[in-house]
């Protein structure tokens, strides 16, 4: 029995260290202190606020992580569950099932049984819509003259959930802990459904030591409300104030941090190549020489360079986060497409993916040699990289103002490495050259946006 619980104490060591392993944003110290206040609050509903794309999901999963021999967590994806009519399913769903994960030989079974029948009832008795959209409520079935006023549906349907509460606060009781609900991608629902969403958690629940941490993007969720009611800054601050108690706003994330963030998560394909001999960067020396790399064992120097190159590409096409997130789906697309006989030229794929995604008459400007009309500024990336698609890998860059010796170096290490790599014949080493954007430009076919 001892070593059963020296094996589960540790456990629960290992299993939180997992927890901001990763942590490219430096949220861990952010998510200890909102971890304090979750489990001494007497409050119901948090809002956890950032941009889109500031990493808040990352930032409720690892949360989670870091709480889970605190209290019951049930992380709620909205997103992935608006095509219902009623939000008050699937989060009912969620929450019953990691209930039932608890012992249920005890009286608790039957709770969470009484429980679930209420909420059947509840269900049935109202779109809980309240003040959203009157016109789907039935008049004449939630008013019957016939009956008397204590037996009306209303009565029913209040009692039901004073039982419903009553039932989930005596579970929370026996299990000993607090149940945190975590509402994640709740901006990016449909406007009605969000909106439904906030109205559940205020009419159904408020049940002390139940709390709920809505994970939103605060301006969209601003902006849903608009598209409902159509009312101005302040009657929308005025109505969100009704169901959210506290907004944390989570601090905001430097364009370099994201970028380590994102790039750390699509390593493992990259590495494909790498692993693999099918992978080239001609400028790995260059920006060692330029920016140096920590030698910390944990920083993968590769990784160090291509997120100096990515935050100057980004930095002067002035990307947001927003736009950060979606070239990394972009990137992420990109080496989808790519197949195993495919070689990685990781220097222009990250450059022509943001031109790509920014301007796709800049990108073809580039991949053709004409002059950009904008951005000029790229043109200092990659000079040696700049026309090799058009003209064979052979070819004099003309446009490079660097010295002979290095035209040379390069079009040598790139015609060797090709000839490995591709095949030996030059014509269809160039062809590949050639349609390498081909790969890029196709996704702008994609909307990959939302």
């Amino acid at each position: 029995m001892a070593d059963e619980i020296e094996m589960q104490n540790n456990k629960k060591v290992v299993q939180i260290s997992e927890a901001f392993a990763d942590d490219k944003l430096n949220r861990k110290t952010v998510a200890e202190n909102f971890k304090n206040i979750l489990l001494n609050t007497d409050l119901n509903v948090f809002s956890v606020s950032a941009q889109w794309g500031g990493g808040k999901t990352y930032f409720i999963e690892n949360l989670i992580k870091l709480m889970q021999e605190d209290s019951i967590n049930i992380l709620y994806n909205a997103w992935e569950s608006d095509f219902y009519d009623k939000p008050i399913i699937p989060l009912l769903v969620e929450l019953f099932a990691k209930l039932e994960e608890y012992d249920l030989k005890t009286q608790l079974e039957e709770e969470i049984q009484k429980s679930k029948e209420f909420a059947k009832k509840i269900c049935e008795k109202t779109s809980l819509q309240i003040g959203v959209n009157f016109g789907v409520l039935n008049c004449s079935a939630n008013f019957d003259p016939s009956k008397k006023m204590i037996d009306s549906e209303y009565n029913e349907l209040k009692n039901e959930i004073r039982s419903f509460k009553s039932k989930l606060k005596s579970i929370q009781e026996k299990l000993g802990k607090k149940i945190i609900i975590f509402v994640d991608e709740l901006d990016r629902c449909n406007p009605m459904y969000a909106i439904k969403t906030l109205e559940i958690v205020k009419h159904l629940f408020g049940i002390p030591n139940i709390i709920f941490v809505l994970s939103v993007d605060k301006k969209q969720l601003e902006n849903s409300v608009k598209r409902i009611f159509g009312t101005n800054d302040g009657d929308v601050n005025g109505y969100l104030r009704k169901f959210i108690d506290v907004d944390f706003q989570l601090p905001d994330s430097s364009n370099e941090q994201l970028i380590r963030y994102h790039l750390h998560k699509v390593w493992d394909k990259i590495d494909k190549f790498v692993k693999s001999g099918r992978y080239y960067n001609y400028n790995l020396q260059r920006y060692i020489d330029s920016f140096g790399y920590p030698r910390d064992m944990e920083v993968n120097q590769e990784q160090n360079v291509l997120s100096h190159l990515i935050s100057d590409i980004t930095n002067i096409l002035e990307f947001s986060a927003r736009d950060i997130e979606k070239y990394f789906m972009r990137f992420n697309l990109f080496l989808d497409i790519l197949s195993e006989k495919d070689v990685l030229l990781i220097e222009p794929s990250l450059l022509l993916n943001a031109l790509a995604m920014t301007d796709v008459d800049e990108f073809d400007n580039y991949v053709n040699v004409k002059p950009l009309n904008k951005y000029l500024e790229i043109n200092k990336f990659l000079p040696l990289w700049k026309g090799i698609f058009k003209d064979s890998y052979r070819t004099e860059l003309n446009d490079y103002s660097g010295n002979t010796s290095q035209k040379k170096e390069f079009t040598l290490r790139l015609n060797n490495y090709l000839c490995n790599m591709i095949s030996k014949n030059d014509i269809e080493q160039e062809k590949y050259l050639q349609n390498y954007p081909t790969k890029i430009k196709f996704i702008n076919n994609f909307d990959y946006n939302e």
